[in-house]
């Protein structure tokens, strides 16, 4: 698999492909490095790859059921 070859700052909204214009939405994959996660998105139109930034994978144990978080409108 090859790296992502651009990143790109989301903003208020990111659907069409900054390289090709393509409007159909992004398919998204995750590579691990280390204790946090990269999103990469993927153009369905032209392929070409995209790195929105990394997220931190918490550690220990999950946390509790929330009723005012998880159940819902």
């Amino acid at each position: 698999m090859s790296e992502p070859t651009a990143s790109v700052e989301v903003k208020e909204d990111l659907s069409d492909c900054p390289r090709c214009g393509g409007g159909r939405g992004f398919h998204v994959s995750f590579r691990r490095r280390g204790g946090s996660l990269a999103v990469i998105l993927v153009c369905p139109s032209c392929g070409h790859r995209f790195t929105v930034g990394e997220w931190t994978i918490p550690a220990g144990e999950p946390r509790p059921f929330d009723p005012a978080i998880d159940a819902g409108p």
